[in-house]
């Protein structure tokens, strides 16, 4: 997937809904800041459009992920601005070493009913396999369940990308369901495995921890 200013309050979103509000939104939004021992999650910089758009010229980069072909860069401009104006995203860089190597958020945000559809990539080959996204995704869930009301986060992956899979568990998230057969890669295919991360659960195992 591919977004600071922050929610003024539950309490202001609660009056909001008394109010008769059929939809809550928050402006639109990149994320702040956050800060992980291995990496750092900032708001993207519209230059950085032409980094990101090399990431998706590799087979091995897009083999799990919905975007199958490379856009060209007015594109990638053009779903940059699109992402700075949706009320209902955040959407983070992931930086390492002071460089851009992935981005990560959450889309699709139901305000109303507190949940939303995370997703990720880690373009950069040369930092796989070192727990970025497992730790990514943790500071997500931690930003978005502190500082906003959403309840679930919602996500997927592709059978077989292991590395998705695993990072996901570790975050929490756990299999609700599966859509068999969903995409075909490499020949064959694959099941989208859907997954979920409440609140509920992941302030329980932050109590265990």
């Amino acid at each position: 997937m591919r977004q600071s200013e922050m929610p003024e309050s539950l309490e202001r979103l609660k009056e909001a809904a008394k109010a008769g509000d059929g939809h809550l939104s928050f402006r639109a939004m990149f994320g702040p800041v956050v800060q992980g021992k291995l990496v750092r999650l900032r708001p993207p910089r519209p230059e950085e459009t032409a980094v990101m758009v090399t990431w998706f010229e590799d087979l091995e980069v897009t083999r799990f992920i919905k975007l199958r072909f490379p856009p060209s860069l007015q594109a990638e401009n053009d779903w940059f601005e699109a992402t700075a104006k949706d009320p209902d995203g955040i959407y983070w860089a992931v930086e390492f070493e002071g460089r851009i190597v992935g981005g990560t958020g959450v889309r699709m945000i139901d305000w109303k009913h507190g949940h939303g559809t995370t997703g990720t990539v880690i373009g950069d080959k040369t930092v796989w396999r070192r727990g970025f996204a497992r730790e990514l995704m943790q500071l997500r869930a931690e930003f978005l369940f502190k500082q906003t009301p959403l309840r679930s986060l919602r996500s997927g992956y592709l059978d077989g990308n292991v590395a998705s899979a695993r990072a996901q568990a570790a975050a929490g998230y756990k299999e609700v369901g599966r859509w068999h057969q969903d995409r075909f890669i490499g020949g064959g295919w694959r099941d989208h495995v859907m997954t979920e991360l409440l609140r509920e659960d992941w302030e329980r195992a932050r109590a265990k921890s």
